[in-house]
This record gives C-alpha cells, structure tokens and sequence, in this order.
C-alpha cells in the first residue's frame, strides 16, 4: 500500500536528518511463537503477566505484527526463506544441511555488496562457507546456555519431553549472553556506519530450561491462573502426527504423561522467553545512550524469531517439519525505525521475508538488486498504516524423497536410544513419515495440502487455536476449493527464479580448467564443519 503524504513526509525528515544511510540491528532468538509473548495474548491466547516486558516497553516506540509467519518451520529452511526472499521450493532448501549457496543472492550478500558492514554473532543454520564469506563481513558464532539435565531419568515416559531440571548457572552467562554483549560493545564502540548487526541466539530452543531466575520464573500455578490450557491431545480428525498411536507422541512416550506434565513444559518455555526479553532489554537500553543518544536516531531495530515451539499444546513438544501449525509459523515480529509511529500495531499478514525485504528499502537498495524475490516491504506499516488486510501467506515442509527424508532421519537416528532426537528420527523414517506439506492462510482460514498425508482446513474466525479440521466437510467444500485454486496459482507463479546472470551458449575455450576450490566441482562431498549430527552443539545446548 502507498504511503500518504504525511507518512513520507515524516519518513524524508527522519531519513534528511541522518548524514549516512540507516543502520539495522536485528535480534533473532530461535524458537518463539507469538503466542507467548505478552503483546499477543488475547482471549485465545491467555498468558500470565510479565513475559516480555521489555519487548513490549519497545513496542511502544515502534509496530508490532500482529500476524507474522515463517516461510518453514524448521531452523535451516526457515532461515533461508527469509534470507533469500524465496520459497524453499525455488531450491530445495528443505533439509537442515542443504544452506545457501554462493550462487544464490540474498539480502545479506546485497546489503554487504551495498556498502553495509555486515557483524553476525551467533547461530549460523543458513549460509554454506562460501556464501558466508560472501554475504557477512565478520562474525563469531557466539551462542546457547545450558539447561540442566532432562528431568526423567532414561528410558521412562518424560524422558524424551526435552523437559529439564534448568542451569544452576546465572543469566549473565552462555552464548546468548555474550553474543548480546558482544552486539552490545559493537553499537558502542564507534562501529563503521551503515551497519546491519544481526544476533542470532539460542533464544527457546529445547531442551526446556533455563538459567537461574528464568527457569522456575512461571509455575504450574501462574499458567494456570492465567487461563491458559493446552490445546487438546489426540483429537479426531487431524494429522498423523498428532496421534497416539502412530505419532509424535508414541515415539517419544508421551502418551501416558498427566496434564500437569504439559503445563510444567508451558511453564519453563515461558521462562526461557521471558530470558530473551531480557537480553533484548540490555540491547534496547544500549542502544538508547550509544554515541550520546544520536545512534539510535540513525538506525533501525527488529526483533522476530524463526518458528515457534509446540510447547506442551496439542501434547506435543519442540517442532516438526511437516506440521504448519500457528503455534510453528506464528513468530513475534516487533520493529522501530526513525521517524516510524510509536505504539502502533498492524493486524495484517507478513511473512519474516518481509523483514529484510524492508531493509533493502530503507537502505535505497531495492534498484540495485533486480533478483527476483518475494518479500514485501513493511515500510508503510512502520510508518503508520496498514498493510494488505487480504493477503495470503505461505509455508512449506516435510518430505517426500529419500534422499531429503533420510538425511534428516538418520542424522537423528545417529543419537538413538537415548538421544532427545532418537524418537523424532524414528518417526520421519516411519512410512510416509512427515510427509510433504504447503501451508495458504490467511486473516480467516488456514489450508494446509498435504498429497500424502492427511491435509487440513480450520475457519479461524471460528476455530483459532486449530482444533477442528475441516478438510473435506461438505459444508466447507467452496472454501477448500477456493484455497486450493489460490495455493496452485501460488505454486506455479513461485515455482522457479531466472537468475541474473547470463551464461554464453556458445562452448568455452579448450582447454578450461574448474577453479581451484570450487565446492561443486566434486558432487556429493561436504565442506568441513560442525558434527551436523550433534543438534545440541548446533545450538549451544550443554547440560552442566
């Protein structure tokens, strides 16, 4: 939507009264669904008080997304949707190993190339080396805190809820927290201008625990005083992988767990949330007095997450690939620019592609970089107004062949018995486990095809928290139609992107030697890198 007069009006004087173009700062913790924090509460979605209070202390100041969603709701894939702008079907970015490439332009990469210093600390889970080094100017993988060990002895049922006993060590120590003061030292210590720092944490990633003071910060008691309940378990009608019998919940022994279980799950995650508010709190104080007070004026600050977490709902924990649930694709979107409107909030639907999509355009980038992309800029909504109140948004996940169904079951099945992820890749490797999934959805319903497998359809106005399946109820036939026409034309206009780059059709010279180095050069080989089988140290998870 344009923006009226007095917005860019308002936009020109911000950005006139800066001398170089606009900084960004980007606060991207792993694991949040929008639920859980404060903001977002609602009749369907109760919370007890003080979970955020600093995040809704900025909001304030800035806009809050009201409906947000990732592109796919696993750390990889997510991740490379957003910072490529493109679906995961354009590249088969569908598994947790298959990253960008240094083919593949990004956002990163086009605000390096733009003349932006480029500072990373933390979790990587999106750029292969080369495109690394191509897209970041420096970095430091700074990351995770320890969460104690799992609160059920091994192999009784609980043991494989991720719940734990939480750290005995303080707030004030792990990755997270020195990655945030490392963000902290660069805005503060004269950084080269324009920057984008980006700080990619743990955040609530299973395990459940946290550090002292956040781990017991919610109990049993406060959850249930707010009203909040889990969504039911085992309900009729809905995917595989919610089941007893052949779902996440058999594989991982959950079955038999009591409601209290689930609460007490609720109860940590919400602590673990409650932490990232905190950190992001030091980076919003930081930033206030950095270079007397005048840096803030200069530079623009998000904060969104890359999916959410089951946590306890449905009886279920952690993530699934396949699953396109709210409580995976809705994140926390918060955003302040200069000259934005304070305390607004825009009810339509974004995609986390969007985010960076809009720093290309604060940063008069978006001429210089004609790849094609799907991201929307959200610059008329920071600046007051509202976005498209009808449009559609998209996720995707699951698999289909082995090459890509394995990989991410075998990686998990290298940890079993015992393993948190043992009984995960036991489920993907069951028949037809975590099949194939694309997800349309807007303000009022939700479709979610699934070829394979079972699909899904909830009316939202009627049915938030997705408890009621639809899919192929005669009385919503039209409805099904209708999303399924809309998720097809979808398909097909996203399906492929023409690369910038022209390749002569002619032969080249004998003889023409491959570059030294080049990855592609030997297919099938991996680069050097972390244990991909270790998703503890992937995500600086320690137990002590």
């Amino acid at each position: 939507m344009a923006l009226s007069l007095s917005m860019l009006l308002s936009l020109c004087l911000a950005m006139g009264a800066m001398s170089k173009p606009m900084n960004f700062i980007f606060v991207f913790p792993d694991t949040l669904r929008a639920e859980s924090h404060s903001g977002y509460a609602d009749a369907n979605h109760l919370l007890p008080k003080n979970v955020t209070p600093n995040l809704e202390r900025f909001a304030k100041t800035g806009t809050r997304f009201e409906q947000a969603h990732v592109m796919h709701t696993q750390c990889s894939p997510s991740r490379c949707t957003m910072m490529t702008g493109r679906y995961m079907h354009v590249l088969g970015h569908r598994t947790q190993t298959h990253l960008i490439q240094d083919y593949e332009q990004n956002y990163f990469r086009s605000l390096k190339e733009g003349g932006y210093h480029v500072q990373f600390f933390g979790k990587n889970d999106a750029f292969s080396a080369n495109a690394f080094n191509l897209s970041v100017t420096e970095w430091q993988s700074l990351i995770g805190y320890s969460s104690g060990k799992p609160i059920v002895p091994f192999p009784q049922a609980g043991y494989f809820s991720f719940l734990s006993q939480g750290s005995t060590n303080p707030p004030e120590s792990g990755g997270d927290y020195e990655g945030m003061m490392a963000g902290i030292d660069f805005i503060t210590n004269k950084p080269p201008e324009p920057f984008f720092l980006f700080i990619p944490s743990r955040g609530a990633h299973p395990p459940y625990g946290g550090p002292l003071g956040f781990h017991n910060k919610f109990t049993v008691a406060d959850v249930k005083a707010s009203g909040w309940v889990p969504r039911d378990r085992n309900i009729e009608g809905m995917p595989t992988y919610m089941r007893n019998d052949i779902g996440i919940p058999h594989y991982r022994n959950l079955t038999s767990l009591d409601d209290d279980f689930f609460y007490q799950i609720q109860a940590v995650y919400l602590g673990m949330v409650s932490y990232t508010d905190w950190l992001f709190g030091k980076m919003l104080d930081a930033l206030e007095t950095a270079d007397g007070g005048t840096l803030k004026d200069r530079t623009a600050l998000f904060f969104s997450s890359d999916h959410g977490d089951f946590g306890g709902d449905y009886g279920l924990v952690e993530k699934w690939p396949g699953s396109m649930a709210d409580v995976l694709t809705r994140v926390p979107l918060y955003a302040r620019i200069p000259g934005g409107t304070p305390g607004h909030v825009s009810k339509a639907p974004v995609q986390t592609a969007d985010i960076l999509e809009t720093m290309l355009d604060l940063a008069n980038l978006t001429q210089n970089n004609t790849w094609i992309r799907f991201g929307e800029s959200l610059k008329t909504q920071l600046m007051g107004g509202e976005g498209d109140m009808g449009r559609f948004v998209y996720s995707e996940g699951g698999f289909y062949f082995e090459n890509e169904q394995m990989i991410e079951a075998n990686e998990c099945l290298s940890a079993c018995p015992a393993g948190m992820y043992c009984p995960r890749g036991q489920e993907e490797a069951s028949k037809n486990g975590s099949p194939r999934a694309a997800m349309i959805r807007n303000l009022t319903a939700k479709l979610v095809h699934r070829p394979t497998g079972m699909s899904e359809l909830y009316d939202l106005a009627a049915d938030p928290r997705e408890t009621n399946n639809l899919w192929n109820n005669p009385k919503s036939q039209n409805l099904q139609v209708e999303m399924v026409q809309k998720l097809l034309d979808w398909m097909v206009l996203t399906s492929d992107v023409t690369p910038v780059s022209l390749d002569s059709r002619g032969p080249p010279k004998y003889p023409f030697p491959i570059p030294p180095g080049d990855p592609w050069a030997k297919p099938g080989t991996m680069q050097p890198q972390e244990d991909v089988m270790d998703y503890y140290s992937v995500n600086g998870i320690t137990t002590d």
